[in-house]
């Protein structure tokens, strides 16, 4: 659903970080993480990934109808405002230049109060950026075709282009680094932001500035916006016509309907297997992961949820999927995020298939979108969950029941080493033997 969600931060003590980060908010300073499916394709994480999203997106969008909703008896830790005054004093009357606007101190302050938890998820989203959210979990949108994620040092990377998009036609390719959007650099900027200004009408140009790991020096590459409509499933017969092969790519908000419809299409020409495909996929809404978790699971739990009380909420699939007896295998990566891990977690506790390739992201907590007054967004992470056998999934992932690992003369070949171990595994049971 991305993201996408590879950056760990160590918190200083609560009073020291708190106000180191509310002081350096104060000039706008913001440091965050997470897949897309957002802005560019954007993204599932994420909001691409967990984007974009992602992501990786942040796979579930719990909805509290206020912050109070959620309060509890922790006793509360207010801020020096009195230091924070002062710093504001000092910069007024000291900084060689014009300060920013009232409204742009307080999305500075409000940024770097947040950042000082040290949770990439949990984030600050500006009123200009806000709106972008809701336009990912559509499917539409126009911008240039390509998944976001950030790096551990804060890079906003290029994680996957999209199929005949902008961006596959422009060249770009994953892992590529973003350094700026029409000359402006992105140093600083989260992901959502950057897909802000990444996005914008089609048939109107922009140009990034990209750092690549083979050349020496940053090059330009201007690309022209176009529609962009992500494609959630792709399905064949793989093995000579014995297997059924879909992939899913994020779990926006059409995505069991599609796969549910291709499975109806596969199944009726009788594979004695089917390969899910959850690679690269960042997440998306929960429903959706419970939707797709009843394709292929009978009755049991899919998801545990838990908040930092330890209160516990199950999901449970039930007994009406038209893929619960077929031979399952289900190939993951290292982008495979969030509801992703959320579904390879629960086919492997509950034995109902094997998962064949790399271990999984690890994004496993729940963010809570909260508008603000002045229509920002605040993304809270308010639970994190674990598959049916209690294993954590956050900063742990899924380990597959069969390593197999894609290698780079192996791309380079065309050759998947990965679904030849699937179709393999369906046809005979066992995984085939490197060559």
């Amino acid at each position: 659903m991305t993201t996408q969600d590879m950056l760990e931060n160590k918190p200083q003590p609560r009073s020291a970080s708190t106000l180191r980060q509310v002081a350096l908010g104060l000039i706008g300073m913001f440091t965050g993480a997470i897949i897309f499916v957002l802005g560019m394709t954007v993204g599932a994480v994420l909001a691409r990934p967990g984007a974009f999203s992602f992501g990786a997106l942040p796979f579930e969008l719990a909805t509290l109808s206020t912050a109070a909703s959620t309060a509890d008896a922790r006793a509360e830790e207010p801020l020096d405002y009195a230091l924070i005054n002062d710093v504001l004093r000092r910069l007024r009357e000291q900084w060689y230049g014009e300060l920013p606007s009232r409204e742009a101190l307080t999305d500075g302050a409000i940024r770097g109060m947040v950042n000082a938890l040290g949770d990439p998820y949990t984030q600050y989203i500006e009123p200009r950026f806000a709106k972008i959210l809701n336009e990912d979990m559509s499917g539409e949108f126009e911008g240039i075709g390509a998944t976001l994620k950030q790096t551990p040092g804060g890079s906003i990377q290029i994680v996957r282009t999209l199929p005949g998009t902008p961006a596959e036609k422009a060249g770009l390719l994953p892992g590529d680094i973003i350094e700026a959007v029409d000359g402006q650099s992105v140093v600083g900027l989260n992901t959502t932001e950057v897909a802000a200004m990444v996005r914008g009408p089609k048939g109107t140009p922009v140009r990034l500035t990209i750092r690549r790991a083979d050349n020496p020096r940053p090059f330009d590459v201007s690309i022209v916006r176009a529609r962009i409509v992500i494609p959630l499933v792709e399905s064949r017969m793989v093995g000579d016509g014995a297997i059924a092969y879909v992939r899913l790519f994020d779990f926006s908000q059409q995505a069991s309907r599609q796969l549910e419809r291709e499975l109806q299409r596969l199944l009726a020409q009788k594979p004695k297997g089917l390969i899910l495909d959850l690679r690269d996929n960042p997440g998306g809404l929960l429903s959706q992961a419970r939707e797709v978790g009843d394709l292929f699971l009978d009755s049991g739990v899919l998801v545990i949820e838990r908040d930092y009380r330890n209160n516990k909420k199950v999901t449970r699939t039930t007994n009406q999927g038209i893929a619960q007896d077929i031979p399952l295998a289900v190939l993951v990566n290292g982008g495979s995020a969030s509801a992703a891990e959320i579904i390879a977690g629960a086919i492997q506790d509950r034995k109902r298939g094997v998962l064949i390739g790399e271990r999984t992201f690890g994004k496993g907590s729940v963010q809570s979108p909260q508008t603000l007054a002045n229509g920002a967004q605040l993304r809270i992470t308010i639970e994190r969950w674990y598959t049916p056998n209690e294993r954590q999934i956050h900063n742990e992932g899924i380990q597959p029941d069969f390593v197999v690992v894609n290698t780079p003369e192996d791309e380079r070949a065309g050759k998947d080493a990965q679904l030849e171990a699937a179709i393999a595994y369906l046809k005979t049971g066992k995984i085939a033997p490197a060559p």
